[in-house]
């Protein structure tokens, strides 16, 4: 189909609603990315390899290893399998739960679908909110219905205004990004290597988009949270390329964490959990990884080692013989996104009695608000209004204790929802900046930063190999991890 077609004004609106942008671009935008990186057989004898992390890269690198017949142990420092793909069930009321990680999934995540098909996972579609969606801008609240015609509250082109959110969108980056964009290995060759020298924000401007324009856009998609932090090249390979090329999206019914769940109990002889990595030493005779397990350091060797910890952890680990320049300033300069996440339980959902879909976008200390209502009995049981704040603010709460971070936000949440208060029964916070296995959110590469550190991070040395989402191009996505871990794993067979 012809990447310009168009849909409907009400369809756009209906879309740009989901929190995640616009599912409608998998009508633009071939996918080409169903070949994804595929596996290789081991080319000599079997190895003993352990793998350190076990999220999406490590569960995905471990799974092939063992596929290809070598001995492999992970080494976890959490009590779970996932990483940043964590669902939160507790404190919450029962059949009640919400993401605090990865979102969704795409139909191009072709890695991922194949565990999920395999597994037997039930898929859930995203639901698009048929019903009004809140709108609290430069001091300005508005309802909007699908459909309706608003007056946005910033200076924009009159063009602008009626084209809206998605519109903008659509105008100034689905009719103008490359077609090489669903081709994630040309990252570093034109067009799209010249894509990260300029941040999404200049990008947008230099297809002529208005200030105002960049505002709305800014605090309506996810992936424009930080338009001047971020690499034009990460938004038109990961967000559109990969992710917004494979509509419909979906979660996992039960939850996202039900995939690393289950690759996890498949490799559970495999997996030691409470083992977190301090250093990392390569040796003539092999590798040898020391952990604290209970407070007691202890030693495990390997042929060959695969680290698949987040990339500001990584900084904490020591390794000998020392990394290279290049791999330390890599790991130490690349930006990560802060992420906040304060989820208010509430009685019943009863933004409903009024119509509403529950949605919120906004500019406020609150950001967006998505509902999570139980599916089995979603017109009374308890349900949850999720805040999800991002960059420097969101950096700013997590410093907050937990109290303070719930009182803030349900005071912000007044200005959306007034009579909250009346309804809220408990809250909960997850400050990824503060998790000490994570130390942030996910990768989150601005102008220059992709041609300036990929190749690095990506980048063997000696016995120690390196994967997680941070290595891939495809950056901030389940898919990103799972194909890294893969590609770490060849790397081992095609020299076993």
């Amino acid at each position: 189909m012809s990447r310009k077609k168009t849909l409907s004004r009400k369809k756009f609106l209906q879309q740009i609603g989901l929190g995640i942008g616009a599912v409608g671009t998998g009508f633009f935008f071939p996918n080409v990315l169903a070949a994804g990186i595929g596996s290789t057989k081991r080319s000599g004898a079997p190895k003993k390899i352990l793998v350190l992390g076990a999220g999406l890269a490590g569960l995905s690198a471990a799974w092939e290893l063992r596929k290809a017949g070598h001995e492999v142990t992970v080494l976890e420092a959490r009590n779970r399998a996932g990483g940043r793909v964590s669902t939160l069930r507790k404190p919450f009321a029962e059949g009640l739960y919400a993401e605090e990680g990865a979102a969704a999934f795409s139909g191009s995540y072709t890695h991922a679908l194949k565990f999920i098909d395999e597994f037997g996972l039930e898929k859930t579609p995203w639901a698009m909110p048929e019903k009004p969606i809140i709108y609290h801008l430069n001091g300005e609240k508005m309802t909007v219905a699908a459909g309706e015609t608003v007056k946005w509250p910033y200076e924009m082109t009159e063009e602008e205004q009626k084209l809206g959110p998605f519109g903008i969108v659509n105008k100034y980056l689905i009719e103008t990004l490359p077609k090489e964009m669903t081709q994630p290995d040309k990252w570093d060759q034109p067009p799209l290597l010249q894509m990260d020298k300029v941040s999404l924000g200049e990008y947008l401007k230099n297809q002529g988009a208005s200030e105002g324009a960049v505002k709305l856009v800014k605090n309506t998609m996810w992936f424009a949270a930080m338009p001047d932090e971020t690499s034009g090249l990460s938004t038109a390979v990961s967000d559109f390329g990969l992710f917004m090329s494979g509509a419909p999206f979906f979660t996992l019914k039960g939850g996202n964490d039900l995939l690393p769940k289950e690759m996890a109990s498949r490799l559970k002889d495999h997996i030691k959990y409470g083992s977190a990595v301090t250093a990392v030493k390569d040796t003539a005779e092999g590798v040898l990884v020391t952990t604290t397990e209970a407070g007691t350091a202890k030693e495990y060797k390997a042929d060959e080692v695969i680290v698949t910890i987040p990339v500001k952890v990584l900084q904490k680990i020591r390794f000998e013989p020392e990394l290279s320049q290049a791999k330390r300033k890599a790991i130490e300069e690349m930006p990560v996104l802060n992420l906040t996440r304060t989820y208010l339980e509430v009685d019943r959902p009863f933004w409903q009695d009024e119509g509403l879909s529950g949605l919120a976008y906004t500019d406020l200390l609150l950001g967006q608000v998505e509902p999570h209502i139980n599916q089995n009995s979603p017109d009374s049981s308890p349900a949850i209004l999720d805040s999800y704040v991002t960059g420097e603010t969101a950096g700013n709460l997590g410093e907050l204790q937990e109290k303070d971070v719930i009182n803030e936000v349900k005071k912000q949440m007044k200005k959306i929802y007034p009579d909250v208060d009346e309804h809220f029964k408990k809250g909960h916070v997850k400050a990824w900046s503060t998790d000490p296995y994570a130390l942030g959110g996910p990768s989150w590469p601005g102008p220059g930063d992709v041609s300036s550190y990929l190749t690095d991070l990506q980048r063997p040395e000696g016995k120690i190999h390196f994967a997680g989402e941070h290595t891939s191009v495809l950056r901030s996505t389940m898919e990103g991890a799972l194909r890294s871990g893969v590609r770490a794993a060849n790397e081992i067979n095609q020299n076993s």
